[in-house]
This record gives structure tokens, C-alpha cells and sequence, in this order.
């Protein structure tokens, strides 16, 4: 049995630019933060933790309180929701839906989400996107601030959850930090990205790259080769 891990923003949704937007202008709001690096490769982790937590350590000198956090994950969401709203919906990438249908009722595979974001705005992209939620089993930024743990809670999670272990898993993702994270964990890979993007998971050494889930033969053969 394999287990298909999915990051979200970019990989199953089109919310990155939304997402950036919303958390740079809630650190402004919250902190008054206004000259922030949005080169997230240059964070320890690409998750919304560490990301917050070396921004303040860089701006304050120490780490946001937990009342902090709380706020501006607050707003954070608020935002996003905002964004959302006016654009009509945060839209799946092209074929995500089928894709996980398939995946869900395949007697090869199960689904597993683990992304940087929080688990709030994780769930509400996901929702927003009409994505399925319910029985999935996942970890995100509240579980731990590293990419590398997020998965590993992910995979505690969904061995648990299935009543098995795995004999493969296979982490999707769209940014050169999700290959980085799957190989330093021992995943194989599969890229959800398209133009720049895709150019960097092939310097990074990305087996497959795909721009959508618009060729579903294709992808579960490349499921199949990292098998």
C-alpha cells in the first residue's frame, strides 16, 4: 500500500499568491511589521510558524507570545477569507478533485495532507476549493515548525488511522522546500508545478513534473515508478 502525501497551497489549491498577500498584510496589522523578506527559501522552514518566529526574532529580538500568535492567526484567516471572497472562491488546481477521488476509493493507495500552513487557513483553502476534509488524516505548521516533522506526524497519523504501515510514500508538492523535505525524510517525489517553478524542481532533481492533474495516467504511472 502507498501513501500519497499532498502539501497544499500550489499543489491542491491556487491560493499561493492569496496566501502571501494575506500574511504579509497581517504582520503589518498585528506588528506593524512592514519591511519583511517574502523570499520564504531564506526561513529555516517554509512553514507559518518558523516563519513567524524568525520575523519576530529579527524585528523584536525574541519570539511572538502565544497571544501573539493567536492574533495574528486571527487575522491571518481573516484575511484569506477576505481575498477569497472576492475572487469568488479559492480555485483547485485543474484535476485535483479527480485526482483524490480516485486516490480515496483506490485499493493501491491512501491520502494523507501535510503543509507550512496552519491548520485554520489549511482547512479553509481546502474547503473553499470544495476539497475533500473528512477521513483524511493530516499534520500542518501547529504540529511542528519543520516541513520534516510535519510528515513524519502526517505518516504517524495516517498509519494509525488506515491500521497499516506503508511499503512507499510519495510527498506531492510545488516548491523546491517540499523536495528538499521529502528527499531529507526519504520520500520519493512528485512536482505540481509549471514555467519557473518547474524549472527549479528539475534543477533540484524532481523525477516527475507535472502542471496539473489534467493527465491522471500519467501521474498514477508516475505513483507506480516511485512504487
Amino acid at each position: 500500500m502507498q501513501l500519497v502525501m499532498f502539501d497544499i497551497d500550489g499543489t491542491l489549491t491556487q491560493s499561493n499568491d492569496l496566501d502571501d498577500e494575506a500574511f504579509l498584510q497581517a504582520l503589518f496589522e498585528v506588528f506593524r511589521f512592514s519591511e519583511v523578506s517574502n523570499d520564504w527559501t531564506s526561513y529555516s522552514h517554509v512553514t507559518d510558524a518558523c516563519i513567524l518566529k524568525e520575523v519576530c526574532q529579527h524585528q523584536l529580538g525574541r519570539n511572538p507570545s502565544l497571544d501573539e500568535v493567536a492574533r495574528f492567526q486571527m487575522r491571518f484567516l481573516e484575511l484569506l477569507a477576505k481575498g477569497a471572497a472576492s475572487i469568488g472562491g479559492i480555485q483547485p488546481v485543474s484535476g485535483a478533485s479527480s485526482i483524490l477521488s480516485e486516490l480515496l476509493t483506490s485499493s493501491d493507495h491512501h491520502v494523507a495532507y501535510a503543509g507550512g500552513a496552519w491548520t485554520a487557513s489549511a482547512l479553509f483553502k481546502l474547503q473553499s476549493a470544495n476539497l475533500p476534509i473528512q477521513t483524511i488524516p493530516y499534520a500542518f505548521s501547529d504540529d511542528d515548525e519543520s516541513r520534516e516533522g510535519i510528515t513524519a506526524i502526517a505518516l504517524i497519523r495516517a498509519e494509525k488511522q488506515y491500521g497499516q504501515t506503508f511499503s512507499s510514500i510519495v510527498y506531492v508538492g510545488d516548491g523546491v522546500w517540499d523536495i528538499r523535505s521529502a528527499r531529507k525524510s526519504g520520500y520519493q517525489f512528485i512536482g505540481i508545478a509549471s514555467g519557473d517553478e518547474a524549472e527549479s524542481l528539475h534543477n533540484e532533481g524532481a523525477p516527475f513534473i507535472f502542471p496539473n492533474y489534467d493527465e491522471p495516467e500519467r501521474f498514477f504511472a508516475a505513483l507506480r515508478s516511485a512504487a
